[in-house]
């Protein structure tokens, strides 16, 4: 607890807000809400993989896929805040529960989709429904497990959390390769109904209840200001770069500013009436929570993005397959493993260390990453990349088995959900915000360099048009109508679609001719590709870069032990 808070005094009171004695059910409903968030962060990342598929079978515009994916996080994070409020006054284990319900409900939804329409409503209900779920995971192991185990308990989520975004491509190739019962992109969803249906089943009996000894009451206003502020910051941000950044999505970001204010004085207000505001503002008087919120926010710039920009590199850049990219980032997973498992160890004796540890660790791991990449133009293998990733790994899983531990030391158990809460909405809105940012930065390498990739290309595509028997005249036309195409690629805003520019390479040439164009094209087009991607990915890394080493040094504003430390163990 905080300095100057006493303890509950009553027996009742300690029944549903602090850790009891350990016993074994007590680590198997830890593994049964670790499943069901596996699950639901799982369906951040899965979903990417099967676009090609999904756009194809429900034939759904370019616009309707992004957002299958968009209406997911802006429900996700728009409602985590209320969801852990929720768990406060309702209890954590009856919360999370219901959101799981709920989430293998919306699953099924998805899964079944006939049309686009349908999907999308599905996917934002599974946002949603992961909003009242998810918040409870950390409210739940904070609550029901002593100090002296939460180093553990945390390491555990940590590296869960770091296997799920790293498993979603993985586990989405292989089911939409495998095609079961002909169920195609399906899969990814209904794979999610056993989950919910064991969690669901062993909850009741190995998940202990808690809830906020307070009476609190649910802040209907805030909910809606607090929502309102959120969907006006996420929306603009998620769609900003597909839209090209019109004027609506400043206006839509300045504008969740007042609404902000609004929502912190009106919380304020609702406290000095006797109410019960939807964020406990004490929170934020405490130097671990607030210090943390911010390395939160930083942190999770970085992981959001990384994963995104390397598997854009890997698939479009290098044509890897969803199950080749999946499996080069299966030693990365097993490493974060391994990193969370020291992290457990040495938490207790060093503290916030354990997390500037991983900063380091990452950033050489990154730096690693950029020499094996520069200049590449083939043999980029699984194995050339494999000790980059693996020393990445490490690194991130020291950061996430830690990090949250030391975020809420000191808060109380009253405010667990309301914390978690809020802890979770600055995650994902910092994700989105590291999205559109390594976005802007990545995209726009790649068109900025296009141009010269093109160009370290030509020779080898006129000796190629050469050999193929091209006549002579026609060579320069078909280099610059390369030229043009490829550029017109690298600007496009719909990867889905092939620019008209594409198309009149071969123009006026007779069939074989323009057969042999096509041949040609097809040779030097890959390797250019390559350079372009190779040569973008190097600068983009620099932006990751930056925020380890912004994260290393915000540290510095954590407490220096985590709970289990500062018990003596």
């Amino acid at each position: 607890m905080v300095a100057g808070e006493s303890a509950l005094s009553t027996d009742s009171a300690r029944s549903v807000s602090e850790p009891g004695p350990m016993d074994a059910k007590a680590w198997i409903g830890l593994i049964v809400i670790l499943l069901a968030a596996f699950m639901e962060l799982l369906d951040v990342s899965v979903v990417s993989v099967a676009i090609p598929a999904i756009q194809k079978d429900i034939d759904a515009t370019y616009a309707q896929i992004q957002w299958t994916l968009a209406g997911y996080q802006l429900a996700f994070a728009a409602g985590m805040i209320t969801g852990g409020r929720l768990g406060d006054i309702f209890g954590r284990k009856r919360m999370f529960m219901t959101g799981v319900v709920a989430f293998t409900l919306a699953s099924l939804l998805c899964g079944l989709a006939t049309g686009p329409d349908m999907l999308i409503a599905s996917r934002v209900i599974q946002g949603l429904a992961a909003s009242v779920m998810f918040p409870q995971v950390l409210a739940i192991m904070h609550v029901s497990f002593p100090e002296d185990k939460r180093a553990a308990v945390f390491g555990a989520f940590g590296a869960m959390a770091g296997l799920s975004g790293i498993a979603g491509p993985l586990l989405g190739g292989v089911l939409v390769d495998a095609n079961l019962f002909g169920w195609d992109w399906r899969t990814i969803f209904l794979i999610n109904l056993p989950v919910g249906v064991i969690a669901v089943a062993l909850a009741p009996s190995l998940v202990k209840e808690s809830r906020a000894t307070e009476r609190v009451r649910l802040d209907l206003l805030g909910v809606l200001l607090v929502t309102a502020a959120l969907v006006l910051l996420v929306y603009p941000v998620i769609q900003g770069r597909d839209a090209g950044w019109p004027a609506w999505t400043w206006i839509s970001m300045a504008a969740s500013i007042p609404v902000f204010v609004a929502f912190v004085l009106w919380q304020q207000a609702r406290k000095r009436k006797n109410g019960s505001p939807l964020i406990e503002l004490r929170l934020f008087r405490q130097r671990a929570f607030s210090a943390g919120l911010f390395v939160s926010l930083l942190f999770w710039t970085a992981i959001a993005s990384v994963f995104l920009v390397l598997t854009i590199f890997l698939q479009a850049g290098w044509n890897y397959t969803p199950l080749h990219t999946g499996l080069t980032f299966l030693p990365l997973a097993g490493a974060s493993f391994v990193g969370s498992g020291l992290a457990v160890r040495l938490a207790p004796k060093i503290g916030r260390m354990v997390v500037q540890l991983g900063c380091l660790i990452c950033v050489a791991g990154l730096v690693w990453l950029m020499v094996t990449v520069h200049d590449k133009t083939a043999d980029l293998t699984t194995g050339r990349l494999t000790p980059s990733f693996v020393v990445f790994g490490v690194g991130l899983g020291l950061l996430i088995a830690t990090l949250n531990d030391l975020i809420l030391t000191g808060v109380r158990n009253d405010d667990t959900g309301s914390a978690t809460g809020v802890l979770n909405t600055a995650g994902q809105v910092a994700g989105a915000v590291g999205v559109a940012v390594i976005g802007l930065i990545f995209f726009g390498q790649l068109a900025d360099r296009s141009d010269e990739a093109v160009a370290a290309g030509v020779p080898k595509l006129r000796q190629e048009l050469q050999t193929a028997g091209v006549p002579a005249p026609a060579i320069e036309g078909v280099v610059t109508g390369f030229k043009v195409c490829y550029h017109d690629v690298a600007h496009a805003k719909d990867p889905t679609q092939t620019p008209p520019s594409c198309g009149k390479m071969a123009a006026g040439l007779d069939p074989q001719a323009m057969g042999a164009v096509r041949a040609s094209v097809e040779k030097v087009r890959p390797e250019v590709q390559r350079r372009d991607f190779s040569d973008s990915l190097v600068p983009s890394l620099y932006y990751q870069i930056a925020v380890f080493a912004g994260t290393f040094l915000l540290v510095f504003f954590l407490p220096r032990r985590t709970s289990g430390e500062m018990h003596g163990h």
